[in-house]
C-alpha cells in the first residue's frame, strides 16, 4: 500500500474501529448481551463478532473504491464523493440497541412492545442479512447464511416474550423489511444518502414499526406511564406522518402559485394523519391522546415556562433569519459555515435548557418537530401551493455539497441527531446520554467547524478535516458535558472507579470525547447522524460502567495494531481465505 491509497485505507479502518471497539468493550464487559437470565444470549453476540471481523478485514484487504451496491440499486443513486459506509449500515443500529439494554433490560422499563431484548435481536438480524447480502458471496451461499442467521436468532435469541413461531416471523420480517426499506429510500430519494446512512435509517424505521405492531397485538388498556406513552406517541405519529406524505404524493400537480385544490389536499392529508395517529394511541393505551399530550405539556408550570421560552426564542430566531434572507448572499466559505452552524447553536439554546427542566416536554416536542419537518419537506419537493420554490430558495442558502439530492437532509439530520438520544433515554434523566446529540452537534461540531476553517492548517491524512478542528471538538465537548452535568445536578456514578472527592469519572468522559473527535475527523458519513448515536452508546458503555474488562481492552488494542501487519501478509491471508 503506497501513497494516498494507504492513507485512505487506514482512515477507513480506524473509523471502523471506533463503533466496533465500543461494541467489543460492551459485549466483553456486559455479556452477549447484558442479561444474566439465560445462556442463549451468545448467538446475537457471536453473529456481531463475525460482522466486526468481516468489516475490519474488509477495510484493510479490499479496494478503497467500494463498488458494492444494494441489489436493485445503482451507484448513481447514492450520495456522491463519500465512502458508501457499508460498515455503518451493519453496525450503527446494533450498537445503539446494545447500549439501550445496559441497565434497562431487567428493570421493567421496556415491558411493552418488542422489549429491549427483542429490539437487540432484530437489529442483529438486520445487520447480519445486510452484511451477508453485500459480502460478494454467491447468491446461494448468501441466502443460506441469511436463513441460518435468522433461524439461529429466532430459536436462541434472548427474547422477553412470545413463542418460537412468532420469533421466526419477527426476525424474517425485519430482515426483509430492512432490505426493501433501504431499497425504497435509495431509489425514491436519489443522491440524498450513502448506502450506510440509508440502511441505518431503514433499520430504525423497521424497528419502530415492528415495535408498534407488537404493541397493537399486545395492547394494554390503561397504559399511561409517561415512558411508554412517549414511545407510543412517537411511533403512532410516524405512521400518521407517512400517511400524510402518501396523500400529498397522490395530489394532482398544478401550475405554480396558490391552488385551492392543493390547499384541500393538504387539509385532507393533515386530517387523515391526525385521525390515524390518535386512533392508534387510543386503541393501544385506552387514553385520550390529545388530553394526555395537553396535560403532559401544559399540566405543570415548568412545561408552560418551557413553551414560553421556546416561543420567545423562535420569534427572535425567525426575525434574524428573515433579515439574513434579505441580505445579499456572501460567497465566503466562512460565512456559509457561520450560517449553517447558527442552527446548531439554536438547537443548543432550544433543547438543553428544556431537557434540564422537563425531559417529557422535550420528548414530545421532538416528535412534533419531526412530523412538521417531514410534511414541510414533502410540500417543498412536490411544489404544492407554490411554496416549494420559495422554500428551496431559502434552504439552499444553508446547504453544502452533501445536499445535492432530491431531499435536503441537513436539517433532518440535525433534528434526528439531537432527538434520537432523547427518545432512547425516554425521560430517564441520564443527561450525558440524552444530550449526546445536542452537545456533540450544537457545541463540539460548531467549534470544530469554525476553528478548523479559520485556524486549521494541519490536515488529517485523506480528509479535509484539520487537527486544530478536532482539538476544538474534543475540548468543547468535554466542557459541555461537564457543564450539563453540573446544571442537571448529576455526578458520575461509578465510572472508572469514581471517587466523590477525586472524580476519577472524568477519565471516562475524556475517553468518550476523544473517540467522538477522532470519529468526526475520519468519517465520510453525515456526522449529524453517526456521531450522536455513537456517542450515546459510548456514554452508556463507558461513563456509567463500574469497571472495564481488561480482556476487552486487549482485544481493542489488537484491533488498533492490525494495520502494523505487513500488507503482503494480508494479501496472502486474503488469497488463502
Amino acid at each position: 500500500m503506497v501513497g494516498m491509497d494507504t492513507a485512505q485505507r487506514l482512515r477507513l479502518y480506524y473509523e471502523a474501529c471506533i463503533p466496533m471497539g465500543l461494541l467489543v468493550l460492551g459485549m466483553f464487559h456486559y455479556g452477549f448481551p447484558p442479561f444474566d437470565d439465560t445462556t442463549l444470549t451468545l448467538v446475537p453476540g457471536l453473529l456481531m463478532c463475525i460482522i466486526i471481523t468481516y468489516y475490519l478485514y474488509d477495510r484493510l484487504s479490499s479496494n478503497t473504491d467500494d463498488t458494492h451496491v444494494l441489489p436493485g440499486t445503482q451507484t448513481s443513486m447514492y450520495r456522491r464523493r463519500a465512502d458508501p459506509g457499508r460498515m455503518w449500515g451493519g453496525m450503527l443500529v446494533p450498537l445503539v440497541m446494545f447500549a439501550l439494554n445496559i441497565g434497562d433490560a431487567s428493570d421493567g422499563k421496556h415491558s411493552v412492545g418488542l422489549g429491549a431484548c427483542g429490539a437487540w435481536v432484530l437489529s442483529v438480524a438486520m445487520a447480519w442479512t445486510f452484511t451477508v447480502r453485500l459480502s460478494g458471496l454467491s447468491s446461494g451461499c448468501s441466502w443460506a447464511l441469511c436463513v441460518a442467521g435468522i433461524l439461529a436468532l429466532a430459536l436462541a435469541g434472548p427474547w422477553e416474550r412470545g413463542n418460537t413461531g412468532v420469533h421466526v416471523c419477527l426476525v424474517a420480517m425485519s430482515a426483509i423489511a430492512q432490505h426493501m426499506g433501504t431499497q425504497f429510500v435509495v431509489r425514491k430519494l436519489p443522491r440524498s444518502f450513502t448506502l450506510g446512512e440509508a440502511a441505518a435509517i431503514a433499520q430504525g424505521i423497521c424497528l419502530a414499526l415492528l415495535d408498534l405492531a407488537a404493541q397493537l397485538f399486545t395492547r394494554k388498556q390503561g397504559l399511561v406511564d409517561p415512558q411508554h406513552m412517549c414511545v407510543l406517541v412517537l411511533e403512532a405519529a410516524g405512521v400518521g406522518t407517512a400517511l400524510i406524505v402518501c396523500v400529498l404524493y397522490m395530489a394532482p400537480r398544478h401550475s405554480q402559485g396558490v391552488s385551492v385544490k392543493d390547499t384541500v389536499w393538504m387539509c385532507v392529508a393533515a386530517g387523515a394523519g391526525a385521525g390515524v395517529t390518535t386512533s392508534i394511541i387510543a386503541f393501544v393505551s385506552g387514553a385520550n391522546p390529545m388530553r394526555w399530550i395537553v396535560l403532559a405539556v401544559l399540566g405543570s408550570q415548568t412545561g408552560r415556562i418551557v413553551l414560553i421560552y421556546w416561543f420567545m426564542l423562535m420569534t427572535c430566531a425567525t426575525a434574524i433569519y428573515a433579515w439574513c434572507a434579505q441580505t445579499p448572499t456572501s460567497s465566503s466559505k466562512l460565512m456559509l459555515h457561520i450560517k449553517r452552524k447558527s442552527y446548531h447553536i439554536l438547537a443548543v439554546l432550544l433543547f438543553a435548557p428544556a431537557y434540564i427542566a422537563t425531559p417529557l416536554v422535550l420528548h414530545i416536542g421532538f416528535t412534533i418537530a419531526l412530523c412538521v419537518f417531514v410534511c414541510a419537506e414533502s410540500v417543498r419537493v412536490l411544489c404544492l401551493n407554490g411554496w416549494g420554490t420559495q422554500m428551496t430558495h431559502f434552504m439552499r442558502r444553508f446547504t453544502d455539497a452533501r445536499d445535492v439530492g432530491l431531499v435536503v437532509t441537513a436539517h433532518f439530520y440535525l433534528l434526528v441527531g439531537c432527538a434520537v438520544p432523547v427518545w432512547l433515554d425516554n425521560t430517564r434523566g441520564c443527561v450525558e446520554a440524552a444530550l449526546a446529540g445536542v452537545l456533540a452537534l450544537g457545541v463540539a461540531d460548531t467549534c470544530a467547524s469554525l476553528v478548523g476553517l479559520r485556524f486549521g492548517s494541519i490536515k488529517w491524512p485523506a480528509t479535509v478535516k484539520t487537527v486544530e478542528g478536532t482539538g476544538a471538538f474534543i475540548a468543547s465537548l468535554v466542557v459541555a458535558v461537564e457543564c450539563m452535568r453540573w446544571a442537571k445536578g448529576f455526578g458520575y456514578d461509578t465510572a472508572f472507579g469514581y471517587d466523590e472527592m477525586l472524580g476519577y469519572g472524568l477519565v471516562g468522559s475524556f475517553v468518550v470525547c476523544v473517540a467522538m473527535g477522532v470519529l468526526e475527523a475520519l468519517t465520510d458519513q453525515n456526522d449529524n447522524l453517526v456521531i450522536p448515536l455513537t456517542m450515546y452508546a459510548a456514554v452508556k458503555m463507558l461513563i456509567h460502567s463500574d469497571t472495564i474488562s481488561w480482556v476487552s481492552v486487549v482485544v481493542v488494542a489488537a484491533m488498533l495494531a492490525v494495520p502494523l501487519i505487513p500488507h503482503s501478509t494480508l494479501i496472502q491471508l486474503h488469497s488463502v481465505l
